[in-house]
């Protein structure tokens, strides 16, 4: 009988890729603005720039080193905070779901359904350009497993959570607008 895929519990014990992801972005924070700029360039197909291999091969947060690798780091590093490394501010937020993240930012719902129209093997690049449209307009952090999950699983329910969480969000904000219009 094959095993049916499904969403993993938030309560699991084995929550390394949360944390690998976590200490991933921690080690981004502090790296110098420089590094993060080349981390930003880097070429997903090429050899990879030596920032990454030194957070790659770090046990804190290993990451293979294969295209999907450098591309989730050079997403994060799009994310990263620009200029000094005293001045930023964390981005990776659990509480921020990124299909809610999309949708107060003003994701339209076209680019929500062309996303999730692309054939797996084609989401990171896609994810890329989210992450610059978001780099200017998020306000408050995005969580960065569900970027993660996107990138890594090639499964159904990484799109059904950015899909829920989405609409979660676009038809609460369509409800207070409708709501703020009524005497």
């Amino acid at each position: 009988m094959a095993e049916t895929s499904r969403a993993p519990d938030e309560d699991e014990k084995d929550a390394s890729p949360k944390t690998t992801t976590a200490a991933l972005v921690g080690a981004l924070m502090r790296l110098d603005p420089g590094s993060v700029a080349r981390l930003r360039r880097m070429d997903p197909l090429g050899p990879g720039e030596i920032a990454f291999w030194q957070l790659a091969t770090d046990a804190r947060h290993p990451l293979a080193g294969d295209a999907t690798g450098m591309q989730f780091v050079k997403i994060l590093a799009l994310l990263t905070p620009r200029g000094n490394v005293r001045s930023r501010v964390p981005f990776h937020k659990i509480e921020q779901p990124l299909g809610k993240v999309l949708a107060e930012a003003g994701f339209s719902e076209k680019r929500l359904a062309s996303f999730m129209a692309l054939p797996f093997g084609w989401r990171g690049e896609a994810l890329g350009r989210i992450a610059r449209f978001l780099f200017g307009t998020m306000e408050s952090g995005v969580n960065c497993d569900d970027i993660r999950s996107l990138l890594f699983i090639d499964d159904v329910w990484p799109l059904r959570r950015l899909a829920k969480t989405y609409y979660d969000a676009f038809d609460r904000a369509a409800y207070a607008a409708k709501k703020g219009e009524t005497p």
